[in-house]
């Protein structure tokens, strides 16, 4: 009896290591986010920030959700939605962070919380080719002068303002992606698009005959990460790995492989 009751004891005490062993790991994994899926919110058509080349989704930001996720110790999920959506996506809980060129403003930071900045950017106009405006004033002589953008974006917000100050004779469209914008700029329904330098540069390599890039930038924006108020340790990971892109290089070699690549024509696929 006696070497059976050992045996019995033995045998309860490992349960129970057993058991806090199983509920250490758990707790360590939630700690690091092993395991986790990471749901990025992007609009997949963003180049070169977000695109399809050769039938795959990738760009800047998407290789940055990638090893963001890396870094906090799980695998990327591509939550797609139009650009003006990707913050409510944030703040609804159906993704976890958003990455798409965005800019942080005021407004935005009460959606979700910010990272580092991982780049420095200004909006600026896409025009047609020999229409002789090179210059925002070249804009202002124009009756009835029709300025397309994004919705929800920041060249929206700063033209939408613009005008309400200035109240010039000028009318803004909004729309729901850049390439809806440009399209009908290239039919004349509209006489510029505003958006970021690097989109308006890859969507003018898509018509080089026939669109243009102004030479003004009308202001300077810092482009960030917006994470999940319920996701600290994410932003922390996001922050690490923005840092450490900057300290290496790779992220302006990044930068600069997406650029290329989404600036040959015919390249990066339709959505």
């Amino acid at each position: 009896m006696k070497n059976k009751g050992s045996r019995l004891r033995a045998a309860l005490l490992g349960l129970v290591l057993a058991a806090g062993l199983a509920a250490g790991c758990s707790r360590d994994e939630a700690a690091t986010g092993g395991g986790r899926t990471v749901r990025l919110a992007v609009a997949p058509d963003y180049p070169p920030y977000a695109y399809r080349h050769q039938g795959e989704l990738t760009g800047i930001d998407v290789e940055l959700g990638a090893l963001i996720a890396q870094e906090a110790g799980g695998e990327l999920r591509i939550v797609p939605g139009d650009f003006s959506e990707l913050l409510e996506l944030v703040r609804q809980g159906k993704a976890d962070m958003a990455i798409c060129a965005l800019a942080v403003t005021a407004e935005r930071r009460e959606a979700a919380a910010f990272s580092d900045p991982y780049e420095f950017a200004g909006q600026t106009f896409l025009v047609r080719a020999g229409e002789n405006i090179r210059y925002l004033t070249d804009m202002r002589g124009k009756e009835g002068f029709r300025i397309g953008a994004e919705t929800g974006s920041t060249g929206f917000q700063l033209i939408d303002r613009f005008l309400g100050e200035t109240r010039l004779p000028m009318r803004l469209i909004g729309y729901a992606g850049n390439r809806e914008a440009v399209a009908d700029l290239l039919e004349k329904r509209n006489d510029a698009v505003i958006l970021d330098p690097l989109v308006a540069r890859c969507l003018q390599m898509e018509h080089p005959e026939q669109l243009e890039i102004l030479r003004d930038q009308l202001n300077h924006e810092e482009f960030a990460v917006a994470v999940a108020r319920r996701e600290p340790r994410l932003l922390a990971a996001a922050n690490r790995a923005i840092h450490r892109l900057w300290r290496s290089g790779e992220l302006r070699a990044l930068q600069q492989k997406h650029i290329r690549q989404s600036m040959k024509r015919g390249e990066n696929d339709a959505p």
